[in-house]
């Protein structure tokens, strides 16, 4: 059986989605609490992870491959095939605050995010600098607090902004859903993993 690690949270639902219209984990329920899903039919074992730590475990081997938000792949290091990108569900990284304007040249700003290493580099590359505040959640509230001038965090409709009198400033980076191999992992299950790749191109799910 071929391993493969399914993300908890806003990805499961779009990865479930693209796969079943590939053919493949239709017996999955996408819900229950069971952390490991023998779907035999398909050669399949599912398992349930947390998008920080599916990475990791991918890396390892612990499982052969695995789908995850490409705002976790870019913050932390690993050594990973991506071969595909889903297309439902993307979403962007974006510059929050107060106002609409970002810091002026010369100008040293509080960034609160959860991605302090990708904040790192966006920031190394503009003309005002940061103090970076890392945030494990509720990070829009930095800057309607006062904590920080700036947040960088992910944006899907906008909504939870808009209620809250926040702007969007500026879009960084769209965000998607990707697949990700382990590279010994692909060596050994080349074949069925390929098969599974065109059966998502040919669904029109991937990009």
């Amino acid at each position: 059986m071929i391993r493969l690690a399914l993300p908890k949270g806003r990805n499961l639902e779009v990865t479930l989605a693209a796969f079943r219209a590939a053919g493949l984990l239709q017996g999955h329920d996408g819900g229950g609490r069971s952390l490991l899903t023998q779907l035999p039919a398909d050669g399949i074992e599912t398992l349930s992870l947390k998008d920080w730590d599916l990475p990791l475990y991918v890396e390892h081997g612990v499982a052969d491959c695995g789908v995850v938000g490409s705002d976790v792949l870019s913050e932390v290091d690993g050594d990973l095939l991506v071969p595909v990108r889903l297309k439902a569900g993307r979403s962007r990284m974006s510059f929050i605050g107060r106002g609409h304007a970002m810091p002026e040249s010369g100008a040293q700003v509080r960034l609160a995010t959860k991605y302090p290493q990708t904040a790192r580099r966006i920031v190394a590359g503009r003309p005002w600098g940061a103090e970076i505040v890392k945030l494990s959640g509720s990070v829009e509230l930095a800057p309607l607090l006062s904590l920080a001038e700036l947040a960088l965090d992910i944006v899907q409709t906008g909504r939870t902004l808009a209620e809250n009198n926040l702007v969007e400033i500026e879009t960084v980076a769209e965000v998607a859903a990707c697949l990700v191999v382990n590279r010994a992992s692909y060596q050994r299950h080349r074949a069925v993993l390929n098969d599974w790749i065109d059966r998502l191109e040919a669904a029109e799910v991937v990009s």
